[in-house]
């Protein structure tokens, strides 16, 4: 009977092992594809330190959608952004908070890839993006988008620097006609977001 009561409780201790151990995999495979789910900056765009942004934040299927349609193989490159968007101003001088949540319209007018290399040497990246027009229905909002002098564009894939898009040949770009509509807001490279008026935008952005 002793040893029978041995065996059972051997029994029952391995089980409790092996459902520990399941659970500890469980937990690493978690963290693991938290992990990749963050990894979409290059080397490059970590050492730039913090930084914020404005733009036209999109919805991701729609425009995931749109560069399958324009490239069945997509995406192209290793990098892809947490979100797809259309950058109005980069480390903005002034920050447009009262006009953060207005809708956008984007315009998806062509499509382009290839290795784009900088003016000074300095580094090359292999991009894919969309060209597009960007509008709206408030004139606020309307004038601040015409007071920029930019390729209105978005980054689909990158080897290296997301922002090497807008320099592609956009000559030579496949033409695209699809709409998508867009709300204007803020970001920063902890991939925060600040979408309303009152949004409390961190110091360092300011």
């Amino acid at each position: 009977m002793k040893k029978l009561t041995a065996i059972l409780l051997s029994l029952m201790m391995l089980v409790c092992l092996a459902g520990c151990n399941a659970k500890n995999a469980e937990t690493t495979t978690t963290t693991t594809v938290a992990a990749t789910e963050q990894g979409h900056q290059s080397d490059a765009e970590k050492a730039r330190g913090y930084y914020y942004y404005e733009g036209i934040f999109l919805d991701t299927d729609e425009v995931k959608k749109a560069f399958l349609q324009a490239e069945p193989g997509y995406p192209k490159n290793e990098l892809t952004p947490p979100e797809f968007h259309v950058t109005t101003a980069f480390k903005p001088e002034e920050i447009h908070n009262d006009l953060y949540g207005t809708e956008v319209t984007v315009h998806i007018v062509g499509y382009a890839s290839g290795t784009v290399y900088r003016d000074d040497g300095a580094g090359e990246s292999s991009n894919e993006g969309f060209l597009v027009e960007v509008s709206s229905d408030n004139e606020e909002m309307q004038a601040l988008l015409d007071s920029y002098d930019k390729v209105w564009h978005i980054t689909g894939s990158y080897s290296a620097e997301g922002y090497y898009t807008e320099y592609l040949d956009w000559d030579k770009a496949a033409p695209m006609d699809i709409t998508v509509t867009g709300t204007f807001g803020g970001s920063d490279s902890n991939a925060d977001f600040y979408m309303t008026p009152d949004a409390d935008i961190p110091d360092e952005a300011k």
